[in-house]
């Protein structure tokens, strides 16, 4: 499992990348099949003070993706925000691939009783 962090034009403090990195794999832990994830960390000069710094998220695997964003006052905050994001689709997703890999259930004939 592969989580990169990346500022968006500017450098991201170490212990944000960290905790980025650690809840981010948590959450990818629970499905086996994503595989790697892009962690975008930035400040977004057009949005309101109260949603500037952002964070997305994309989240890929075995032909799946996941994406998460969201903007807070603070880089922590809006890690968090993306992670519950995150733990909704990646249940939605472990769902999905159940159901499709249990065996359905098939009607069988009805054996007739032979009276004797």
């Amino acid at each position: 499992m592969d989580v990169a962090v990346h500022g968006r034009k500017s450098v991201v403090p170490d212990d944000v990348r960290e905790v980025a990195q650690a809840k981010i794999a948590k959450v990818i832990r629970r499905a086996p099949v994503l595989e790697k994830a892009d962690v975008k960390l930035g400040e977004d000069l057009h949005a309101p003070a109260s949603a500037n710094m952002v964070c997305e998220v994309t989240v890929t695997g075995h032909g799946h993706t996941l994406r998460a964003h969201a903007g807070a006052h603070d880089l922590l905050v809006a890690v968090d925000m993306v992670v519950e994001k995150l733990e909704h689709q990646v249940e939605r997703l472990k769902g999905k691939l159940l159901t499709r890999s249990h065996q359905r259930r098939t009607k069988t004939p009805a054996r007739s009783r032979v009276a004797g």
